[in-house]
């Protein structure tokens, strides 16, 4: 129905005006904890509402297609706020959890840290909504997928873990069989580049190519977040565009429909050996969709792709809208494709501007975008981070390509040399202008964190977008005066 809706012009508003709903839905029903729409009738409800406005698509009944995303959401946010309010009665409780391992552990110098979800108390046999937070001290032999078990203290959870465990018992740890093959594949791919770049190259490359931010040491990760610089370690927009733009050049020679087909594949295999991450998952849904419009030669307004996008990943997950990596990644896209294209018309009108130009261009609109969420939670701002994101971005496709096939070549005498050494320079560049601008200190500035007025910057940022589309409203009216 939606898919068909979207054909027409007029009803492409109403599922905009649908996914509006579902966003606004998700933030009221965490602020006020709304958690009393658990009744099938609230679905059927929504069912009829959408049919409705199918049948008598009016553009005076755009609320009713906002309201249907706000019950629709509504009904899924109170499922988590039943099962975290379940696993909040455990609060500083010795309790034994089996659980199931999200993501890849993050191992480091201090133990391995992991998402636990699915969760089963004691000799419950139901699964409760919700994850937890646990703290181990170095381990190695677990990985994603493996079912866990743990005994010790659960205490008050933060962001959006419902429950903490600091270095609990470990029990049994099963892995599924047959197992995760494509995150095997990603194993053994990893262990072959390691066997040619050292540490901390390696880390990084495989960061970038991978997901892989176990590897990396503590200092390394700090002095990312001071340059400005984690995104380019969190596998995302920029790194999955990289690789689908190689894809569809390579097989879209051979028609525009192998482009799309085999692209999209090659998604799909990225994101499930990445793992379903919040900012993969957003980069993932992102990438099909623009391909889709490019394969039927359509174009799709940035923001309606952004608003749909956010509300199917908030379906999934509602508590997304208060993950870290969430947030940066659509901000960052929002201020690439909305706040840029803007940015660059002010300055240079309707021409074209520089490659560096352009870079500048975008990774400011970027940083702007993401730069009230980065003081919110970590205080910290660098005034230089856009020239280290000039050094680093121009060349991350090549630290991504050498450091691919320094794994393809390895164990072809004299190839696998001369892969792992350039790879090992272009790496060495990238942590030393890390580290360089780490050390100073004089261009950082710091405030106290979670200050809700850094917020009010939006306002500021926005401008040059609302002064945008008011011009181009008004050249229209004129125009057909």
């Amino acid at each position: 129905m939606l898919i068909k809706m979207w054909s027409n012009i007029h009803q492409s508003y109403f599922v905009v005006a649908l996914c509006v709903g579902v966003i606004i839905g998700t933030v009221l029903a965490l602020v006020f904890h709304i958690n009393y729409f658990t009744s099938p009738f609230y679905l059927i409800l929504v069912a009829l509402l959408l049919l409705f406005i199918y049948f008598c698509p009016r553009f005076a009944f755009l609320g009713i297609a906002l309201v249907a995303g706000m019950i629709l959401i509504f009904v899924r946010v109170a499922l988590e706020l039943h099962g975290e309010a379940y696993i909040r009665q455990f609060w500083g409780q010795i309790v034994t959890i089996t659980g199931t391992v999200d993501g890849d552990p993050n191992s480091d110098e201090k133990g391995t840290s992991l998402k636990v979800t699915n969760l089963k108390f004691g000799n419950e046999k139901i699964e409760t909504r919700g994850s937890i937070y646990v703290s181990l001290r170095f381990n190695k032999e677990i990985q994603r997928a493996d079912e866990i078990t743990l005994s010790g203290k659960l205490t008050e959870g933060f962001g959006i873990y419902a429950g903490y465990m600091y270095k609990p018992k470990v029990g049994v740890i099963q892995r599924p069989r047959p197992g995760d093959l494509i995150l095997g594949i990603r194993n053994w791919f990893a262990e072959r580049i390691r066997k040619m770049i050292e540490e901390p190259k390696v880390s990084l490359g495989l960061s970038y190519l991978l997901g892989m931010k176990s590897g990396l040491s503590d200092d390394l990760n700090e002095n990312l977040r001071i340059v400005g610089l984690t995104h380019i370690v969190v596998a995302s927009g920029a790194h999955l565009s990289i690789l689908v733009e190689i894809a569809r050049k390579i097989f879209g020679r051979l028609s525009r429909f192998a482009g799309l087909m085999f692209s999209t594949l090659f998604i799909v295999f990225f994101m499930a050996m990445i793992g379903w991450t919040p900012s993969i998952l957003r980069a993932g849904l992102m990438a099909i969709l623009s391909l889709i419009v490019w394969y039927f030669g359509r174009k799709i307004a940035p923001w309606r792709l952004i608003s749909i996008v956010m509300a199917f990943t908030l379906i999934i997950n509602p508590m997304f809208v208060i993950n870290l990596g969430w947030l940066l990644s659509f901000t960052s896209y929002t201020g690439i494709m909305i706040l840029g294209p803007k940015l660059t018309k002010f300055f240079y009108g309707e021409k074209s501007p520089k490659f560096l130009a352009s870079t500048v261009l975008v990774t400011v609109s970027a940083t702007l975008m993401t730069l009230p969420i980065t003081l919110y939670y970590f205080g910290t701002v660098s005034l230089i981070s856009v020239v280290a994101n000039l050094l680093i971005l121009p060349t991350l496709p090549l630290a991504m390509g050498l450091t691919f096939l320094t794994g393809v070549v390895m164990g072809i005498p004299g190839v696998e040399l001369v892969s792992g050494y350039a790879t090992t320079k272009v790496l060495e560049f990238h942590i030393t202008v890390v580290n360089f601008f780490a050390t100073l200190k004089q261009f950082l500035v710091e405030i106290e964190p979670y200050q809700w007025w850094v917020f009010g910057m939006y306002l500021i940022f926005l401008i040059p977008v609302v002064f945008g589309y008011l011009k181009k409203s008004l050249w229209y009216n004129r125009r057909h005066e």
